[in-house]
């Protein structure tokens, strides 16, 4: 889980960057800090609980039975 963090923290330091020196304006930061959030998110969630059944799962459950 460092490891994943430390990627994240890495790619968005590299995009902040990025979007301060083209002056992009501050609904795009928002929009860009959003996305990397839910990302950062999901990816946290799905490393936690693994022992989830996966979604294949899910669909084969509802469209079999």
């Amino acid at each position: 889980m460092i490891v994943i963090t430390l990627m994240f923290l890495g790619f968005s330091v590299y995009e902040w960057n990025f979007l301060r020196q083209r002056n992009r304006k501050l609904k795009t930061k928002w929009i860009i800090a959003g996305a990397y959030l839910f990302a950062y998110v999901y990816v946290m969630i799905v490393f936690a609980y693994k022992a989830l059944p996966s979604p294949n799962k899910l669909i084969e459950f509802v469209f079999m039975h």
